[in-house]
């Protein structure tokens, strides 16, 4: 009989002793240098009037930057200064002295006619001074029986010595041979300017010059159209422990980068030296158009170094740090100063280098490297998930024609629903119309109309009130005026029993929005920021002080159609109004995100859990612990952040389930387990808490919640926690790679600190499962390779065949507790045009203009670690019932990156007015959650 196995390759290789290799250690005078740094920083804030800490990444680039190597300061905290330097590279004693020398003079505001190389220095005699120790960075990691640990400098030491040694090959693909060249930040990107990918508009639109001669009756600039645009491919190269494995894992990030055609806006550039051999320079800049600038970091870097190489990288204006107007403009092909584009923009050559580019970059690494590729074998089956949500042309025929509605309703936490539907515009009126028409299977009303400013019911257990309400919708200054505008609306009086939803009009164009951001912060400007103005976010606060739920949805724009989608046979109004509605997906997604606020649960998900012989048999609540932190727009140091966290938890109601969410505690009462629709409005109805990461009380807030969840849990025999790893590591030591394998105490800490959350609780209230999963990171390495082993009888060893497509769930080799989830985006199995782009062949091999401007998908991966298990239930049991959770989305016809809690959680977060740019790692700690 023929078996078969599927095996899953990610594009991250194994490393060994003699791939890491040495590194040169500086053991510095501890003492001396202790006083010696103390004395800078003291003389540095006396000129600067700053209370930073002293900026060393600037020496440390400099070093990189005429070392040709690793260089690293450690440790680098305001308490703590540099005791070691570790470089891969010898650096000559002279230009070590010299390095530093410069860089301090810049440090402290020399002028630039008075740099000299015999500025007395303590620190260069004390680092120049310092003859350095030859150690082998694999006897600097620390092995646990579960993960591995090392300090900061060792993985990028060893980062470092992956890229120079990837650097160091040429990689044949498509007919090209593709040399990398590596930067002082670990990455490497196609530099040769003949093979940097580049497109024009003029071509994406299929039109010539002669079609602009033709059409151009105003004279118009269409410089746009005809410039040609570049980009190129980057990696991004990582050291990263996983548990269970002894020694670290070498990451590759491909990306497409997109070279932009002048310096203003920009945050990142390069400097190609005249020494080929040597790295290119990072720039980091910051501010607005003309005031675009270096910053201070990079700043003290280029002083020194163009003092030692004599090399100017582009002229600066003396009398302050913006940059010269002549210094700015990039346009023409990319020279030696390149920059990225700096925002999201609409660009013809488009994101994502492709399957195919994955899978042979993965196999042109592990060549060089001489090591395999972390593998991961298929567990559960072929088919472990069942059947998800699905949707007709967008409609959830599952749930809203389901013959027990009014008991998903009820578990919910209401008998019914009010959908108010406000709007300002005749259009869109239209299409809420047709849209709750066609999802709540009434065609009649799309044909007859719904009358306004009072109920007409949909079903027996949704109604909805249409009711025009211009000047509340309306973005302006009057922000005064919206509390008595919302107090107006009719229907605010519904029953207890009723759960109030709105489906509101709103007007958003991000690119002029987004140049109106831009154009507002530019010195004089009389151009007023949009946010300011956005009726959205006032809105969504004022109705939920009044229990209302609000989603939003803009003017429809119809979107391109698929030419591969065949048209089928039409036999009932529902379908016919189906087919009206065809490409309104914000539309239908509006819907979805109604039934998701308003808590509704099919129980389809009890299904889905408990199938085959790994699946969960008892029931249980599931809990999502999600974490942020933001500090605004401005994002100012001295600003207080504002940390946010949510606990929401699905508990089994018979076959049915009840979504809660916990509400923290305010100066105004306790926090409490609501219904997720009412935890909602009472959420978006108050400030984001202020807070850090670091608050000592989180963990014990948490627990707190958890144990209040046992008043709610009614049957249930116990509860899993779920956790967004990207964000909760620092928190709970367990859930950090370098920490497991340590045991709690009785108490249920590590070094005086709650293990994971809900271990400061007695045994039994404890939670019976801790899963960490992370998502979207680049702490999580991209699947590469697919093959299927096929083991036949007649042979001794199995046959192997290339597959190009997963989806299921892979257990990692040599790191049981670690599951590989291999997704595939929706876009690539939606079948429009240029939906499988790179599935054969990479950009170089591409001569479609129309294709280059497209994204090109490739597969990504959610990692799902257990930390925490009963020891007489299986790991798979629970790595599973994260991967179900996220393959089952509740209101979503794809997978969503994190199990349903969590997501629950991230999408109420997402919904709070305030909501803004997360801020990670925003205390500045001294070494990266491994």
């Amino acid at each position: 009989m023929t078996t078969d196995q599927t095996q899953l390759s990610l594009l991250a290789c194994h490393t060994d002793e003699e791939l890491l290799g040495s590194v040169l250690l500086y053991r510095l005078p501890e003492v001396k240098i202790d006083t010696a740094w103390k004395k800078l920083r003291e003389e540095y804030r006396g000129i600067t009037g700053s209370t930073a800490n002293l900026p060393y990444s600037g020496l440390v680039t400099v070093l990189r930057a005429i070392g040709y190597t690793s260089a690293t300061l450690f440790p680098t905290s305001k308490t703590d200064p540099p005791k070691f330097l570790a470089t891969t590279r010898p650096i000559d004693r002279e230009d070590l002295h010299a390095a530093i020398t410069l860089w301090e003079q810049a440090l402290l505001q020399t002028p630039a006619d008075r740099f000299t190389f015999q500025h007395p220095s303590q620190i260069a005699d004390l680092i120049a001074g310092t003859a350095p120790e030859k150690v082998q960075l694999w006897d600097q990691i620390t092995r646990t029986t579960a993960c591995i640990d090392a300090p900061g400098w060792v993985w990028t030491a060893a980062g470092w010595t992956i890229a120079e040694k990837l650097s160091g090959e040429t990689w044949t693909i498509d007919g090209k041979t593709i040399t990398f060249r590596r930067d002082l930040a670990n990455c490497l990107q196609v530099w040769d300017r003949e093979l940097l990918w580049n497109n024009t508009w003029l071509a994406v639109r299929g039109e010539t010059l002669d079609d602009i001669v033709a059409d151009d009756e105003e004279d118009t600039d269409h410089t746009w159209k005809t410039a040609t645009r570049y980009a190129t491919l980057r990696l991004d190269v990582m050291m990263k422990s996983h548990p269970g494995l002894p020694h670290p894992v070498a990451v590759v990030q491909p990306s497409v980068s997109r070279l932009s055609n002048t310096l203003r806006n920009a945050r990142s550039a390069w400097f190609e030296p005249r020494d080929t051999k040597g790295p290119l320079l990072n720039l980091d800049l910051g501010g607005y158009g003309d005031h675009t600038h270096l910053n201070h970091t990079t700043r003290l870097a280029l002083d020194a170094w163009i003092r030692l190489h004599g090399e100017h990288v582009f002229p600066r204006d003396k009398d302050d740090e913006f940059l010269a107007p002549s210094a700015l403009d990039l346009s023409g092909p990319p020279g030696k100063l390149r920059a990225l584009v700096p925002f999201a923009v609409s660009y013809p050559v488009g994101r994502g280098v492709g399957m195919y580019s994955q899978r042979e970059l993965a196999r042109h690494i592990s060549t060089v490297l001489e090591q395999p590729l972390v593998k991961c074998a298929q567990v559960a089956g072929r088919r472990p998930f069942g059947n998800g949500r699905t949707t007709v042309e967008g409609r959830d025929a599952v749930l809203w024609d389901d013959e027990n509605l009014p008991q998903i309703i009820a578990a919910s936490g209401c008998r019914k629903l009010r959908i108010l539907a406000l709007y300002k515009s005749q259009a869109m009126r239209t299409r809420m119309q047709l849209l709750l028409a066609y999802h709540f299977n009434r065609p009649d009303l799309a044909a007859t109309g719904i009358g306004e400013n009072k109920p007409v019911s949909l079903n027996e257990h949704v109604e909805v009130l249409f009711q025009p309400t211009p000047e509340l919708l309306a973005h302006g200054e009057h922000h005064d005026q919206r509390p008595a505008l919302v107090r107006q609306l009719h229907g605010l009086d519904a029953p207890e029993d009723t759960r109030l939803l709105a489906l509101c009009e709103t007007e958003y164009d991000p690119k002029t929005w987004a140049r109106q951001r831009r154009a507002s912060k530019k010195t004089g400007s009389t151009v007023v920021n949009p946010d300011t103005l956005d009726a959205k976010h006032r809105v969504n606060s004022e109705l939920a002080r009044h229990r209302v739920l609000a989603q939003f949805l803009t003017l429809y724009k119809p979107g391109r159609r698929n030419p591969r989608k065949k048209d089928r046979e039409l036999t009932t109004d529902l379908e016919l109004l189906g087919l009206e509605l065809q490409g309104h997906h914000r539309g239908h997604m509006a819907i979805a995100d109604l039934s998701r606020v308003a808590g509704l649960v099919h129980p389809r998900l009890t299904k889905a859990l408990r199938s085959g012989p790994n699946g969960l048999k008892e029931p249980l609540v599931h809990v999502g612990l999600h974490l942020r932190q933001q500090r605004g727009d401005r994002r100012i140091a001295t600003d207080e952040p504002k940390l946010m966290w949510t606990l929401v938890a699905l508990v089994p109601h018979g076959p049915y389930w009840r979504t809660l969410a916990y509400l923290p505690a305010e100066h105004t009462g306790p926090g409490a387990w609501l219904d997720y629709a009412t935890a909602n409005y009472h959420f978006r109805a108050r400030s984001l808490p202020e807070g850090r990461r670091r608050d000592e009380l989180l963990p014990r807030h948490i627990d707190r919640a958890l144990y209040e969840l046992g008043g709610h849990a009614g049957p249930a025999q116990g509860y899993v926690m779920y956790v967004s790893g990207g964000e909760a590591r620092s928190i709970w030591p367990l859930l950090a790679n370098k920490n497991l394998g340590e045991t709690p105490d009785t108490a249920g800490q590590i070094n005086k600190r709650p293990a994971l959350p809900g271990f400061t609780l007695e045994p039994d209230q404890r939670p019976q499962a801790v899963v960490r999963v992370t998502s979207g990171s680049e702490d999580v390495a991209r699947p590469a390779l697919v093959e299927r082993l096929r083991h036949i009888p007649e042979y001794d060893e199995p046959v192997t065949e290339e597959g190009k497509l997963a989806t299921g769930l892979f257990q990692m080799e040599k790191a049981d507790r670690t599951f590989i989830l291999c997704n595939l985006p929706h876009q690539f199995t939606g079948g429009a045009r240029y939906a499988r782009a790179g599935e054969s062949y990479t950009r170089w091999g591409s001569s479609d203009p129309k294709e280059q401007a497209e994204t090109w998908y490739s597969h990504t991966a959610t990692e799902i670690t257990v930390l925490h298990h009963p020891a007489d239930r299986a790991l798979l049991t629970y790595g599973l019932a994260a991967a179900r959770l996220c393959d089952h989305a509740l209101h979503w016809e794809h997978r969503t990156q994190y199990p349903a809690p969590v997501h629950l959680g991230i999408q109420m977060d997402k919904d709070h007015p305030e909501y803004r740019r997360t801020v990670d790692n925003a205390d500045g700690d001294d070494e990266a959650q491994t």
